[in-house]
């Protein structure tokens, strides 16, 4: 399920941690989850093992994961720190939204009424 883009401006490390931490968030990689070995993710990806070791300490350091010894690394968290990054990831989308609108010329006030209209229109509105 992950994947890199060679041709993007954000580094291969920062695209992997953002990936697994929306893996994480979304229930994809569930509590308990074991993560692939480094090994193999590099491999699959063609990427640095140091690379895919480097993400995985820093998820563990930022509490998504727990590293078990001879065992590799498992998805752990808490309910607030799911809830916490749920709201960065929640903003990030929204700026990342909000530049490629302003490039295209859009104002603030069509911006609010173009995402609140899709909003409506969506399947997703009676979910929330």
């Amino acid at each position: 399920m992950l994947s890199i883009n060679s041709g993007s401006a954000v580094p291969v490390y920062e695209q992997l941690k953002r990936q697994i931490r929306l893996g994480i968030v979304s229930g994809r990689y569930r509590q308990g989850c074991r993560m692939p070995s480094i090994r193999d993710l590099a491999a699959k990806l063609k990427v640095n093992p140091n690379t895919i070791a480097k993400v995985y300490r820093q998820l563990e350091v930022d509490e998504f994961l727990v590293s078990k010894a001879g065992s590799g690394f498992f998805v752990e968290h808490s309910p607030e720190k799911l809830e916490q990054t749920r709201g960065e990831l929640l903003c990030d989308l929204a700026e990342e939204f909000i530049t490629s609108a302003v490039e295209l010329g859009a104002s603030p006030e069509v911006i609010k009424n173009t995402v609140q209209k899709r909003l409506e229109e969506s399947t997703y509105h009676d979910k929330a």
